[in-house]
C-alpha cells in the first residue's frame, strides 16, 4: 500500500481494469487531501456492484467521489447513513441489505460481528413509532421488516446521536454519519482482521480493523487493496439522475422506452434533486443512496449538513454537436468470450456509442439518452446533465 512520510494512506490507485474502462472521474479542479487516522471502509458495508475486471470479482463498498463520513469506530461509511429512533410518523429508514450472491461473502454483521447470512439485511434507523411491514428502496427491493429489527435499530448507535427531540412515547434520537470529505477511488471491500473491542454488542459492534495482522485476514494467500484517501475543497462534475433515485426509471415507463433497466448506474457517484447554480449542496439521506450528492434544504438541514454549492448546471445534451459521430463500437452480440460484462453501459464508449455523451453520463444513467434516440422519444435533461459542486468540506 501507498504511504507518505507521515504515514497517511495516499491511495494512488485509480486504476484502470482488465478490461480497459475505469470509474469515471469527476474532479475538475486541484483538491485538498486531508491526513485520515483509519483510511479502511467498515467491514459491514454492502457491495454497491462487484469490479468485473478485477481477477477476484472485488466488490466497490464505496464508489470513487462518493461522500464519507466516519462510524463510531473511525471507519469510512457512506455520508448520509443513519442510526437509532427517527420522528414518529417520519418514514425514516436506513436498512443495509447483503446480497444473496458472493459479493458480500466476506461483510460483517454488525450487530453480532460475525459473517453476514447471504440475502439478510440490516435496520440500522426506524421511526419510534414504526410497526413491523414492507419498505422498498429505490432500486426497487422490497424488504420485510420484523419487530426484533426495530428493536434493534431502536438501539443502533454506529453513529453519533446528533439530532433527537420530542418528549415521552415520541422522543427520538438518531445518529448520522456527517460528511468528512469524498473518496479519492473505488473502495474495496475490507477482507482483513476485525477485532471486536465490546463483547456486549450494545448499539453495534465497536471493533478495531488489524488490516496489517495476517492471523485475523478473512482471506489467505490474497489481499486486494482495501484503504482510500479523501479530498476536500474543490470542484467536482456530478451526473444528475432526477429529482429521486429512480425518476429515469418513472420517465422510461411515462416514454414507453422499452428495454431501460435503472440499477447499476446508482452505484456510480450522482445528484438527485433540482439543482440551481447558488444552491447549497447536502448528503443524500434517502434510504439506499446514502454517499450522494443532494439539494440542501433550510427546513430540513441544518448548517452543520452542508458540504457545498452549485456553481454550475450543465446539459451536455445541448453541447453534443458532432461528438454523436466518432464512431465507438458496441454490438454486445460480440461480445463472447469467458468475461462478459453484465452491465451494458459500462463498456460503452463517449461517441456514436452513446449518442455522443461523455462516458461518465452515459455510465450513471444507464444509457438512457442512447436508448431515447434509438426509440424516437424526447430528450430529457435528466438524461445528460452535469451539477458542478464545489466541494467545502
Amino acid at each position: 500500500m501507498a504511504f507518505d512520510i507521515n504515514i497517511q494512506y495516499t491511495g494512488k490507485m485509480f486504476g484502470q481494469d482488465r478490461r480497459g474502462h475505469t470509474t469515471p472521474d469527476l474532479e475538475a479542479s486541484e483538491p485538498i487531501r486531508p491526513w485520515l487516522p483509519v483510511p479502511f471502509p467498515a467491514p459491514y458495508l454492502p457491495a454497491l456492484r462487484q469490479d468485473q475486471g478485477h481477477p477476484k470479482l472485488a466488490s466497490v463498498v464505496l464508489s470513487s467521489q462518493h461522500l464519507v463520513g466516519q462510524d463510531k469506530s473511525g471507519a469510512l461509511v457512506p455520508a448520509g447513513l443513519f442510526c437509532g429512533s427517527t420522528p414518529s410518523g417520519s418514514n425514516k429508514y436506513c436498512v443495509l441489505q447483503f446480497s444473496s450472491g458472493l459479493a458480500d461473502e466476506f461483510t460483517v454483521d454488525p450487530r453480532t460481528g460475525g459473517p453476514v447470512t447471504p440475502g439478510d439485511h440490516c435496520l440500522l434507523a426506524a421511526p419510534i413509532d414504526a410497526a413491523p411491514g414492507n419498505i422498498t428502496l429505490p432500486i426497487g427491493v422490497t424488504i420485510a421488516i420484523s419487530a426484533n429489527d426495530i428493536t434493534w435499530a431502536h438501539a443502533c448507535n454506529l453513529f453519533p446521536a446528533v439530532q433527537s427531540g420530542g418528549a415521552g412515547a415520541t422522543a427520538y434520537s438518531y445518529g448520522v454519519a456527517r460528511p468528512i470529505g469524498v473518496a479519492v477511488r473505488n473502495v474495496l471491500q475490507y477482507i482483513g482482521g476485525v477485532k471486536v473491542l465490546d463483547t456486549t454488542l450494545t448499539g453495534g459492534i465497536l471493533y478495531r480493523l488489524e488490516g496489517m495482522v495476517p492471523t485475523g485476514f478473512q482471506v489467505n494467500n490474497y489481499m486486494h487493496e482495501m484503504g482510500t484517501a479523501i479530498q476536500t475543497q474543490y470542484v467536482l462534475r456530478v451526473p444528475w439522475v432526477g429529482a429521486a433515485p429512480n425518476t429515469l426509471q418513472g420517465y422510461a415507463t411515462a416514454d414507453g422506452i422499452r428495454g431501460f433497466v435503472q440499477g447499476y448506474g446508482l452505484s456510480f457517484a450522482h445528484y438527485t434533486g433540482t439543482p440551481q447554480v447558488g444552491n447549497g449542496v447536502t448528503f443524500s439521506q434517502q434510504n439506499g443512496d446514502c454517499g450522494n450528492y443532494s439539494d440542501f434544504n433550510a427546513t430540513v438541514n441544518t448548517p452543520v449538513d452542508l458540504i457545498g454549492r452549485i456553481i454550475g448546471v450543465m446539459n451536455m445534451i445541448n453541447k453534443i454537436g458532432f461528438s454523436n459521430r466518432i464512431k465507438t463500437l458496441w454490438d454486445p452480440a460480440r461480445m463472447t468470450g469467458p468475461m462478459v460484462d453484465p452491465n451494458p453501459a459500462s463498456i460503452m464508449m463517449g461517441g456514436s456509442a452513446t449518442g455522443g455523451l461523455p462516458y461518465d453520463l452515459n455510465l450513471t444513467t444507464d444509457g438512457i439518452y442512447k436508448q431515447s434516440l434509438l426509440q424516437k422519444t424526447a430528450a430529457r435533461p435528466e438524461y445528460g446533465t452535469y451539477v458542478l459542486v464545489r466541494v467545502n468540506l
